[in-house]
């Protein structure tokens, strides 16, 4: 008689990894009194973001995508997951180079990891003598400014030509196994 040695074919393993970002605007006059704060807000990773920004330079092709600078659009409307631009984008008007990155990794993979980008706006460099509109907000590579990696909008708000833009967008990275 064969002797049975537990369950041969043992349930595959689910893995899972999860992607989520963060976007928060404050229009600051200058004495630094926060005249419009968004909130921190939930994005949308476009599909073309995913692949050029993350599986190409996951992969190492020459295709991939690094994230170089923000943009400021007029339009509060969703973000399309196949976008290539925001919508009512201002262009190079309203285009940051990021002033910082900072990475936070934590011991657990499920807790994850988060990349901020940090971006200030000043307002009198970009902004004649007309007040603008802003209401969404996307990352995009320094080089390749038609191709937005994710974006999101806020309630709307006007722009003076006195004021700056604080920006925070947070990328965070978290998987697990079961």
């Amino acid at each position: 008689m064969k002797q049975k040695i537990g369950n041969c074919r043992q349930k595959t393993p689910s893995v899972g990894m999860k992607i989520d970002g963060f976007y928060r605007v404050n229009i600051v006059d200058p004495d630094g009194t926060i005249k419009g704060d968004s909130g921190f807000k939930h994005n949308l990773i476009t599909s073309g973001g995913l692949t050029a920004y993350l599986s190409y330079l996951f992969a190492g092709s020459a295709g991939s995508s690094r994230i170089g600078g923000m943009h400021l659009g007029s339009l509060q409307s969703a973000l399309a997951s196949n976008a290539s631009s925001l919508p009512g984008e201002y262009g190079k008007s309203l285009w940051a180079s990021l002033s910082s990155t900072q990475i936070t990794t934590r011991a657990a993979s499920t807790n994850g990891d988060t990349v901020r980008f940090l971006a200030t706006f000043i307002s009198n460099s970009i902004i004649s003598t007309t007040n603008q509109t802003i209401a969404c907000i996307g990352l995009y590579a320094a080089t390749n400014q038609s191709s937005v990696f994710c974006g999101g909008s806020f309630a709307s708000s006007t722009l003076g030509n006195s004021q700056a833009i604080n920006c925070t967008y947070d990328i965070v990275f978290t998987a697990s196994t079961s």
